[in-house]
């Protein structure tokens, strides 16, 4: 640097299903802001207005001249407008020295994730006489927010008759989840009718995801519920992660059940899957 001015260089933006991780150096100590719009018209002045702008956030409150940033929760398959602004915290407010800025056109990949029930066995389910009347229910919640709202339609199968040691049927379904989240968790719940007249009604699973798994009793039924995150890969390509197990443990209704999840993560805006910048004086 010829005057030691602020630069941004040595930077890689490397997107990834719905996020963008961002590497990069300055020549001074800087705490960078990152700001996020969709490229639409793919013009910078046109598309980088509030109402297409999708992130705004800050890296580390320490000044550091090494920089790496995650930033998560952005629209899936789309080309996007990266702005870095990385004041040098090192020089006095107003030092024209001190600014440094760079935008840079990326994009993110698309994340399709099929969630499979291969089965389900009841261990216990609280009828010790055999043929229990037992409602199962399925969702598959978002595990990266902190709304955590339901993926799918709720998924309900009613057994009129089921002994203990069965297999449910007609439990095998897929469920297919587009523009999936880093983090999913699939909610399991298993309700035993006691039979008579009921006086309370049924019970369905809570709309978005609870801080844990529910169980209980009352006069008309006994339920018990399971939950567990599964973190999504996040690169382009297909995987599966099969033998996932979900299993009540001892409350009861007792079951347990296995899942699979295949992943598919797509580049259908043709995104560099990394991408090279800099910016700033004695940087081409």
């Amino acid at each position: 640097m010829s005057n030691g001015s602020q630069a941004i260089f040595a930077g890689t933006i490397a997107p990834d299903a719905g996020a963008l991780l961002i590497d990069f150096k300055t020549v001074r100590p800087a705490k960078p802001v990152f700001t996020v719009w969709r490229n639409i018209l793919n013009e910078q002045d046109k598309d980088m207005v509030p109402e297409n702008q999708v992130a705004f956030s800050l890296e580390t409150p320490t000044p550091t001249t090494n920089h790496s940033k995650r930033i998560a929760g952005l629209p899936q398959g789309m080309k996007l407008w990266l702005r870095i602004d990385a004041q040098a915290e090192d020089l006095p407010v107003g030092d024209p020295r001190g600014a440094a800025s760079s935008v840079v056109g990326t994009g993110t990949f698309v994340r399709v994730c099929l969630v499979k029930i291969g089965s389900l066995e009841v261990l216990n389910s609280g009828d010790s006489g055999g043929g229990a009347d037992m409602l199962f229910q399925f969702q598959v919640f978002d595990g990266s927010d902190s709304v955590g709202e339901g993926l799918i339609d709720l998924f309900q199968l009613d057994v009129d008759s089921i002994d203990n040691g069965e297999f449910v049927p007609g439990i095998v379904h897929t469920f297919k989840i587009d523009n999936a989240p880093d983090v999913v968790v699939p909610y399991l719940s298993s309700l035993h009718r006691k039979g008579g007249f009921p006086t309370i009604g049924t019970r369905t699973i809570p709309d978005t995801l609870p801080d844990e798994a529910g169980s209980g009793s009352n006069d008309d039924f006994e339920f018990a519920d399971v939950m567990g995150r599964v973190s999504l890969p996040t690169q382009l390509g297909d995987t599966t992660q099969s033998g996932f197990m979900m299993n009540t443990g001892l409350n009861v209704p007792s079951i347990t059940a296995t899942l699979a999840f295949e992943t598919n993560v797509l580049n259908p805006s043709n995104i560099l899957p990394v991408k090279l910048f800099h910016h700033g004086p004695g940087f081409p």
